[in-house]
This record gives structure tokens, C-alpha cells and sequence, in this order.
């Protein structure tokens, strides 16, 4: 049993644990005090509960998540196509727990991977944390309004954890054309999203507002004129999208 990619995530999110163990310090310190108010005390009683739920609720999310689950592996990508694509194309950030190994589940495929990070518009501390923890990565820096390959250059193109992270919703929009455009006409576009939805609530607390609800992405899609052929979930945590031209 492996812990290694959640207690890394944890790491990179490092100010959110610290915050919650100060919370849950002062609350407990205050329940101990007895000439506090007996309703100041309950109530840091109940906040140092908070607090400890999402510590321990995020690190088990993320064990779950990438330690536990097969998401990393990539091979549920073969459920997604009828065949071996000979063109695949994955946009990501480029860290470790965002791609996926993709030459390894389909060997024969002429595949090429983008990073789309840009910290000037994306702006969550723990990407950028990650990045600087990351390797040498063969990928080719991508503006979302700009992917620097041809129309219909792939027959898979794979978005993995990357889109949310796009806070500007023109900016996705654009994005979502750009993926249309470089996707063959019978090829798949498969993004792989955490949702807001009851499950990252309860994972994350007030940090779930940082994904989007369902809604989002189906709209995004209607918009870019793709259909949702099928989508499913890898863990609660996890929701995959699998496109196609509508």
C-alpha cells in the first residue's frame, strides 16, 4: 500500500493542512477553557472537528484518487475507443498526477503532449508548487487559444485535469474550439474533469467552489458543437467526458 502521490499532493497544498491544524488547535484549546462561554466553546469544539475532518477527508481523497484508483495507468482509455488511434494528442500540466502514460497503453500511436500551464492564468499555488517539483517533460508549452498543431491532427485527444484550472470561461470556450479543431472528424476528445458535486464537498469543504458542477462542461460542449457519446466516473472523484463531433 503506497501513499507516495497523496502525501505528495499534500505537500504542494501544504498551506490548507497548516490552516486546518491551526483551526483545530484554537478550537480545541478554546473547548478547554472553562471560563469561556459554554456557546464559544461548543462552537470551537465543532470548528476544531471541522477543521480535522477536511485534513484527514482531503489526504484520503487524494490516496483514493492517485494511489488507489486506476487513473494513472491510462488503460481505461482503451474502453473510450474501438481502436488503437493512430494520432493521439494529451494537453495537460505536466506534472506527475496529470498525465497519463499514454505511450505505454497505446505503443503503436504517434503521440505528442502539450502543457498548458501558464501561471498567469492559472493562478492555484499548488500547480504552480507541483511544477517546480516536476521532471523533464518532452511536452510542448500550448496556449489554449492557440494549439500549435493542424486541423484535424488527432484521433484522441485527452484533457486531463487541466481545464478547470482555465478560471476565465471565455478562455475555456476557446479552448474547447481549439480542441474541436485539431480532433479528427470521427475522432474522440476525452477530458477527464473532477466535478462539483456532494463528493468533493465532503472531500474538500470550501475548496470544491476551486472545480465545476456538470453543467459546465456540457454546456462548454453544446457550445463548441460536440455531443457527449458516453462519460463515466473513476471514483467518486473523477468524471470523464468522451466527445465527438456533434
Amino acid at each position: 500500500m503506497s501513499f507516495d502521490r497523496a502525501v505528495s499532493l499534500a505537500r504542494y497544498n501544504w498551506p490548507l493542512y497548516l490552516t486546518c491544524f491551526l483551526g483545530a488547535a484554537v478550537g480545541f484549546t478554546i473547548w478547554t477553557i472553562q471560563l469561556v462561554p459554554s456557546p464559544i466553546r461548543y462552537l470551537g469544539f465543532l470548528g476544531a472537528l471541522v477543521a480535522t475532518w477536511y485534513a484527514i477527508s482531503s489526504f484520503v481523497a487524494f490516496y483514493v484518487m492517485f494511489d488507489r484508483s486506476d487513473f494513472l495507468s491510462g488503460e481505461w482509455l482503451t474502453h473510450c475507443v474501438e481502436q488503437s488511434p493512430q494520432t493521439c494528442v494529451q494537453l495537460s500540466v505536466c506534472v506527475e498526477e496529470t498525465t497519463l502514460p499514454i505511450s505505454k497503453v497505446f505503443p503503436s500511436t504517434d503521440y505528442i503532449e502539450l502543457d498548458l500551464f501558464d501561471k498567469s492564468f492559472m493562478t492555484e499555488p499548488a500547480i504552480a508548487r507541483a511544477k517546480q517539483n516536476s521532471g523533464d517533460s518532452p511536452s510542448i508549452a500550448a496556449k489554449p487559444d492557440a494549439l500549435p498543431l493542424s486541423d484535424n491532427t488527432s484521433e484522441m485527444t485527452v484533457v486531463t485535469l487541466a481545464a478547470h484550472e482555465i478560471r476565465d470561461a471565455s478562455q475555456r470556450e476557446v479552448l474547447f474550439r481549439e480542441l474541436s479543431r485539431i480532433t479528427a472528424p470521427r475522432g474522440r476528445l476525452i477530458v477527464a474533469e473532477h466535478l462539483r458535486n456532494l463528493s468533493a464537498a465532503a472531500a474538500f469543504g470550501p475548496g470544491f467552489f476551486h472545480f465545476y458542477p456538470r453543467s459546465t462542461w456540457t454546456t462548454l460542449a453544446q457550445k463548441t458543437e460536440l455531443r457527449i457519446e458516453s462519460e463515466f466516473d473513476i471514483t467518486p472523484f473523477f468524471h470523464v467526458f468522451v466527445l465527438r463531433h456533434a
